[in-house]
Order: structure tokens, then sequence, then C-alpha cells
């Protein structure tokens, strides 16, 4: 179809081919740039020729000028140089270092040890191609996420003592760990916890209404995505009784990471959840999702 992304199905997960029409909704030039270090790809600006007209003496000066790079053909570069290493389903054993996908992607806010809203993240569910269920939860910066702005957000709503834990993980890429959640299984768990969980409030019932917890922003309904990964791991069965939360429950598989982009296939795909001064009208008029479509 025309103006649509081209899909293939593998199992478990429908990964799209990059698509020449889409908006990025998060982009991190560092994380972009050090990644195509690591594999040897070389990002420079793109160029093209200048000409200058000089008077009185009407010189003519040719020049090799400069513009920002195209994110889509960096992105083309980087994933073909990466070849193997993404993973395009969650059939394949972990860790992965890698991935890549296409679906709904939520957005929220994420607070960390000084309880500020400088962080987001990205959480995204999928399955392998047993059926079962697949957590990917992304970790970023709000200054590179486009669409959402500090304060979009209700501000109030449980945050997780384990954020230390989870910037740990980020910052040193999964290599330490001095937390009391001193194992991967049950760092992944907390970090899945802040993404399906963070800004809930005592006696409410904010199942399948993210909208009413704290600190969401939104989601896009048709997004590419493509992250680093620091922890995946699968569940131990045996170890964790999840069917009591709804939130939870059934989870087979948690990846943890920082993403290096969304990109949104669609115009009308990202949703919006009003938060300040209306995220509190909502909570005092009831369930009611005060969500619009995002200015273009």
């Amino acid at each position: 179809m025309a103006g649509s992304a081209m899909r293939t199905q593998a199992k478990g997960m429908c990964v799209a081919q990059q698509s020449a029409v889409g908006r990025y909704r998060y982009w991190s030039d560092r994380r972009v740039q050090a990644v195509a270090e690591e594999v040897g790809v070389a990002l420079d600006s793109d160029s093209r020729w200048t000409v200058t007209l000089g008077l009185p003496m009407l010189q003519l000066q040719f020049g090799k000028g400069t513009r920002a790079p195209n994110r889509l053909r960096t992105a083309e570069k980087v994933l073909k140089a990466l070849g193997s290493l993404v993973a395009t389903d969650f059939n394949c054993p972990a860790p992965v270092q890698y991935a890549r996908g296409t679906g709904q992607v939520a957005f929220a806010e994420f607070v960390g040890t000084y309880a500020s809203n400088d962080g987001m993240l990205c959480h995204i569910r999928t399955q392998c191609g047993e059926g079962r269920r697949v957590d990917v939860v992304l970790f970023g910066s709000m200054e590179n996420l486009d669409g959402f702005r500090v304060g979009d957000a209700i501000n109030d709503g449980w945050v997780s003592s384990a954020a230390p834990a989870i910037e740990e993980l980020l910052r040193s890429r999964g290599a330490e760990n001095t937390s009391q959640w001193d194992d991967d299984q049950s760092r992944a768990m907390e970090a899945l916890k802040i993404a399906v969980q963070q800004g809930t409030r005592p006696n409410q019932d904010h199942e399948g209404h993210p909208w009413t917890r704290g600190h969401t922003l939104g989601h896009d309904n048709d997004a590419e995505w493509c992250a680093e990964i620091y922890a995946d791991v699968v569940l131990d069965d045996t170890r964790w009784d999840l069917e009591r939360d709804p939130d939870l429950a059934e989870t087979h598989r948690i990846i943890v990471g920082a993403p290096l982009w969304v990109r949104s296939l669609r115009p009308d795909a990202l949703v919006r959840y009003r938060g300040g001064e209306q995220g509190r009208i909502r909570r005092i008029v009831g369930r009611r999702p005060a969500i619009v479509v995002a200015e273009r």
C-alpha cells in the first residue's frame, strides 16, 4: 500500500521495513552516534554544493557546505551495519544486544533519583513465537522526545524506590548491579513495574485506562522502534507468581534498554493524554479519557 510501511511477518512479531514516510517521535543523537562508532559506520553530515557571488568584482566561489544528516538514511546505515545483531523477533535465546519492531509504543515520564521529570520511558508489549508475553521497557531522555513536554502528565501517584537501580543499569549498560535487586530477573521486574504501575494511586483501578495514572504521556499506535539492550531475561515460572496482578500476569520475558529511535508511521497514530490542570479535572469528574490526537 502506497505511503505505508511494508511488513514482514516473523513468528511472534510484526517487523516493519524502513518506510519512506514517517516522523521520529524519539531520536537520540548521542546513542546513535555511539552505536555507529562501535560498528564502524561513518555518520558524516550530508553535503551540498554552494555558490557564492561576490561583488563588486563579480567573483564566483564554489564550495562544499553541510546540512543536518538525514535521520532515515542514518537509521538505515546503522541497521545495515548491525545486521544479525538486531533481534527482530523474540524466538531467539536471551540475551539480545539490539532489538527492533513495530507496534504500539507507550510513553511516560520516568521519575528517577531526584524526582525530576527529565527522564522518560517507552513500553512495548509483544509476544514470542510460542505466544507468550514479552515486555520491552526502554529508558531515555525527555529532551529527545517529540510530541510531549514536561508537565503534560499528572504529576503524582506511586514512584518506584528501585529507580536508582534502573539508573545504574542504564549507566553501566547492564555491567553493574549494587542494588538490593541483585539478580537480573528481579531488577528487570522492577523496570517493568515502573513501566506499568508508576503513577498508580490507592483504591483506584487503572487497568485499561493508562491516562488515569500519574506520569503517563500517551502512546503511538503504529511506530517503528530500535533499541540497545542492557538486560534480557526469561522469567523462571516457578519463582514468580504474577497471576494476581493484571499488569504483570502472563509476562514471560522482560527486555530493558535504551531507545535509539521511535518513528511514527502514520500522522494520526499519536495519542496524547492531556495532563496538568486537565488531568486534575479528569480525576475529579471520573474516568472519562480526555484523549486528543497530537497537533501536527
